[in-house]
């Protein structure tokens, strides 16, 4: 069962059954509850999931405590009947519902703020202490979504939201970045393309970011040259994505490099490949040195100021001579600035003993610096009040 007490420093461990009837364990951070549902960041699915407080079998005070087990046995029809007959509407009887969206375009926003408004939800256009949902769509900027969280406000995509004007429940599918789905209304063809042109002319920041030159490059499973091992599952929170190009019609993949650095909570770094394949030479080495993210705030560009509404005139795309002439066209224009995030860092290192690791010191950066740092092994000292030092975690 639900137990409040259970949750410390925004941390649960429970065992979980879902609608169909599967049992796992869980380990979340960034918990955050309302009503029947709670929901917080998964440390193993390395996104955020909602959960309902009465599908929760047992909670634990810490992750030793929790069973490695997966699990279909559990009586899922009987435990969903009760759900579904006793609780599934109470979140819809909140006197009102405060929901925000953010990272659509405008015909995508426009048609959920009307769907929301139809059914006695206030829509909000920012996160307030008072907001119960930021629906987030795939430019959703990373400090409104950590604002959001630390403010206790449910984060959904727009499937969840729909699921949820029509049944009352709210899905437990993971929230991750960069989920939206396609336009529903229909629309001409040519009227279509000439918006997506228009609106890849004004409001494709993200997009300019992204370079054929890569930060890593991975020979044998890790990055080579750099001071850590980094290992080629860290290529998406490296920003290192899979690209779908286009040269003279024909398309092709390449390897394409971002700038919105995304390491999480628990990702572990060590100085040498041994580390993950034989810990007791590992911790013989001398220059032994473990890193672990402790907190995080993602990298990315935050939405600062934006130009919503409707667009008459000219428009000349890709520098053609012959315009084209745009009535009541849905625009949205957006001013963006980059922010790099911050992470804390807990350094590591062998016991004198080198029977096990402790911990040495505690850093905070931003994502940029903790890839500098993984590269060479230095990083710049801040300190409040002093001149910025270059420190060497490997200088004797």
């Amino acid at each position: 069962m639900f137990e409040e007490s259970k949750v410390i420093n925004k941390e649960a461990f429970f065992v979980y059954v879902n609608s169909k009837g599967e049992v796992s364990p869980h380990h979340i951070a960034k918990f955050v509850h309302k009503d029947d549902y709670f929901q917080g960041y998964s440390i193993d699915k390395r996104s955020y999931r909602t959960f309902r407080k009465d599908r929760v079998l047992e909670m634990f005070d810490d992750k030793s405590q929790l069973p490695p087990l997966v699990s279909t046995s559990h009586d899922g029809e009987t435990f969903n009947s009760k759900l579904l007959n006793d609780s599934k509407n109470k979140v819809a009887k909140v006197s009102k519902i405060e929901i925000c969206f953010t990272g659509f375009n405008k015909e995508e926003k426009d048609r959920l703020t009307e769907l929301a408004k139809n059914n006695g939800l206030d829509v909000k256009s920012g996160v307030t202490s008072k907001l119960y949902f930021l629906c987030c769509g795939e430019n959703a900027g990373p400090r409104k979504i950590e604002l959001a969280n630390g403010k206790g406000v449910f984060l959904i995509t727009s499937e969840q939201f729909e699921h949820f004007i029509e049944t009352g429940e709210i899905l437990q599918e993971s929230f991750e970045l960069g989920q939206q789905k396609e336009l529903v209304e229909p629309m001409d063809e040519k009227i279509k393309a000439l918006h997506e042109n228009a609106a890849s002319t004004f409001n494709i920041v993200r997009s300019l970011q992204r370079s054929n030159a890569l930060i890593a490059h991975f020979s044998d499973g890790y990055a080579a040259g750099w001071r850590f091992a980094v290992s080629k599952v860290y290529k998406e929170a490296l920003d290192i994505k899979l690209t779908k190009s286009v040269f003279e019609g024909h398309q092709y993949d390449t390897w394409t490099q971002g700038a919105s650095y995304s390491f999480h909570r628990g990702d572990t770094f060590y100085s040498s490949k041994l580390g993950y394949t034989d810990w007791a030479e590992f911790l013989k080495l001398e220059d032994a040195v473990v890193l672990q993210v402790k907190f995080e705030c993602f990298a990315g560009y935050e939405t600062i100021a934006t130009l919503d509404g409707k667009f008459t005139g000219s428009f000349i795309p890709d520098n053609l001579i012959t315009s084209k002439e745009l009535t009541e066209l849905p625009i949205l224009i957006e001013s963006q600035s980059y922010d790099a995030g911050t992470l804390t860092i807990e350094v590591f290192r062998p016991s004198i003993e080198r029977e096990k690791i402790k911990l040495m010191e505690t850093l905070v950066m931003d994502q940029n610096e903790f890839i500098a740092l993984l590269q060479t092994g230095c990083y710049w000292k801040k300190d409040k009040g002093s001149k910025p030092i270059r420190a060497d975690l490997f200088a004797k």
